[in-house]
């Protein structure tokens, strides 16, 4: 009676065989494994990058016109972002001012400034013209006075020129928001405290923050580039930011 089964040879081609198909399926499987974490990192990095370009220009384009103190540097970018805002009337000697949020009263004023028509570019606070600190600030008074209505007494001599709308802008001199590039891949951004890292994932080498004065023809405008790199993929951002107020 013969007995069937497999020779030597056929079972050692059977093991090769086998090992190749499956070093394929494995290869293959890798292939599409690395494949779907790599687009999960993108997209990850495109959103990083999407959240970190938004909260800059989202803060940068609401702050007050030509106050970039750090606009010399390509690696830091400062601003005052605005309080509140409204407009002025000169009666007299006095400056009569209103704000837009009716709540606003002499006390939650007084640690604040007040600038009007801010044209020039940035110099050292103390030697801008027409920032008026609000230490001294008064409410207003009259029989047609209404809504969130304030004085500064007896410092309309003080006024050089005047905003064409009667604009004016408050904010708190104490309290810039300052945006840096700093060593390694950091961006961070320190308000009132020590930094905060916003990103540690970009090539600082590669990226610039800067800001270009307002002109006759233009608002003020911040110039981002931001380079993302990870796992040795690099992607660049170019966005510019208008600061939409103007005096």
């Amino acid at each position: 009676m013969q007995i069937k089964g497999f020779t030597l040879v056929e079972l050692i081609l059977s093991i090769v065989v086998s090992s190749i198909l499956l070093l394929g399926l494995a290869n293959f499987t890798e292939v599409g494994v690395k494949g779907y974490f790599g687009t999960v990192e993108r997209y990850r990095l495109q959103t990083e990058a999407n959240f970190v370009i938004e909260k800059i220009s989202r803060e940068m384009r609401h702050a007050v016109p030509n106050l970039f103190p750090s606009a010399v540097s390509s690696g830091c970018v400062s601003f005052y972002p605005i309080v509140d805002s409204g407009f002025y009337v000169v009666s007299g000697a006095d400056i009569n001012f209103l704000v837009s949020n009716p709540d606003t009263n002499v006390q939650s004023l007084q640690n604040l400034s007040l600038l009007i028509n801010p044209t020039r570019p940035y110099q050292a606070l103390d030697k801008i013209d027409n920032l008026f600190p609000l230490t001294n600030v008064s409410q207003a008074t009259g029989t047609n006075v209404s809504g969130a209505a304030f004085t500064l007494t007896g410092q309309a001599g003080d006024l050089v020129g005047g905003s064409v709308s009667n604009r004016h802008y408050i904010f708190n001199d104490d309290n810039p928001v300052e945006y840096c590039l700093t060593q390694g891949s950091f961006l961070t951004r320190t308000n009132a405290g020590d930094p905060i890292i916003i990103s540690d994932k970009l090539n600082v080498g590669e990226s610039s923050l800067q800001y270009s004065p307002a002109t006759v023809q233009q608002n003020g405008i911040i110039n981002l580039t931001l380079t993302f790199t990870v796992n040795g993929e690099t992607t660049t951002f170019e966005q510019e930011v208008q600061v939409l107020n103007v005096p």
